[in-house]
């Protein structure tokens, strides 16, 4: 039996050593070259090169150069999902930014989906950071919500959502001491000031007929129950563009900020796809904007204290309303 050149590398060391090279340098590797590389016999390359052949098929391409083999490893047109290093690093930021939002569970199965993609791009930048899992981005929140224990009743409105049933949801509402239970269709999931929640039809008991259009906050969802009824009633379309959440009809504010640090922080943000800001002399500003939740909205502008000033009234009724509305699901 010959002697090993390299006595404390074993065959598996050596085969994914070499199959990474062939990875992160999809030029042609000469047969001699790799032999001093991994300091192992020439007939060694010959067997480790069967083996990955195995596995990758004819992506791996071998010649003769001047008397002299060669091994490439050839992109495959049909992998891995047309992505290139550039995207990768676009699905590692979108991952930091959604990130205080996913439960530890969902998290962990992202890490892995990306480490799992950059072996495939060969991004050796990605690979030596664990698949991108140091973060790009950090954001600090204010109160933020751990939505681990909560992937349950997640996964389970995104069920009733994609099959159209009914689900049956044991609800605790802020300032109540008494669970509700809600008779509920999916209509989407919306995130809003680092909270989770589903937008949907709250149905009456005969679960065919629609009591009101409701927000539950996930992480007050006590238990989630998938029945056998599947729901054709139409489920009112979020609109992410408005500001706050769905309660109403759209209805048309103008809010007057005070010059300073206030009027600064509104004109650098957008509020609303239907909003328009108007510079003031004094240096204040005027917002004017389109909202569907005037509850929210009310309590935003009351948070500025004497710095802000809503311009147009509210109808009392309509406000009482769907105050009461909101109290009951947010």
């Amino acid at each position: 039996m010959p002697v090993k050149h390299d006595m404390d590398s074993t065959t598996g060391v050596k085969l994914l050593r070499l199959f990474l090279r062939l990875m992160a340098d999809r030029n042609r590797h000469f047969q001699a070259d790799l032999a001093v590389w991994l300091n192992c016999s020439k007939q060694t390359i010959i067997r480790l090169m069967r083996e990955i052949e195995g596995v990758v098929g004819d992506r791996l391409k071998m010649g003769m150069d001047d008397r002299r083999r060669w091994y490439q490893l050839c992109p495959d047109s049909r992998m891995p999902l047309g992505l290139d290093c550039e995207e990768l690093r676009f699905l590692h930021i979108c991952r930091d930014m959604a990130s205080s939002y996913l439960p530890a569970q969902v998290r962990r199965r992202v890490e892995d989906s990306l480490f799992r993609l950059a072996m495939q791009l060969a991004d050796t930048s990605a690979i030596q950071d664990g698949g991108g899992q140091t973060a790009r981005f950090a954001f600090f929140s204010k109160g933020r919500i751990d939505y681990t224990p909560h992937f349950s009743h997640i996964d389970l409105l995104l069920r009733a959502k994609e099959d159209g049933r009914v689900c049956r949801i044991l609800y605790k509402a802020a300032g109540r001491r008494e669970e509700k239970e809600h008779r509920f269709v999916v209509g989407r999931m919306l995130c809003m000031n680092g909270a989770i929640y589903a937008l949907g039809s709250d149905l009456e008991d005969d679960e065919l007929t629609v009591r009101r259009i409701v927000s539950l906050a996930v992480h007050r969802i006590l238990e989630v129950s998938l029945t056998d009824h599947i729901s054709t009633l139409a489920v009112p379309e979020a609109n992410p563009g408005m500001f706050g959440l769905p309660w109403h009809e759209p209805r048309h504010f103008r809010i007057r900020f005070a010059p300073g640090k206030v009027s600064d922080y509104v004109r650098e943000r957008i509020w609303a796809d239907e909003q328009r800001l108007e510079d003031l002399p004094d240096g204040g500003v005027l917002l004017e904007i389109t909202t569907c939740s005037e509850p929210e909205l009310l309590a935003w502008v009351r948070s500025f204290g004497d710095s802000a000033e809503l311009l147009d009234a509210k109808t009392p009724a309509e406000g009482e309303k769907h105050d009461r509305h909101a109290e009951d699901s947010l």
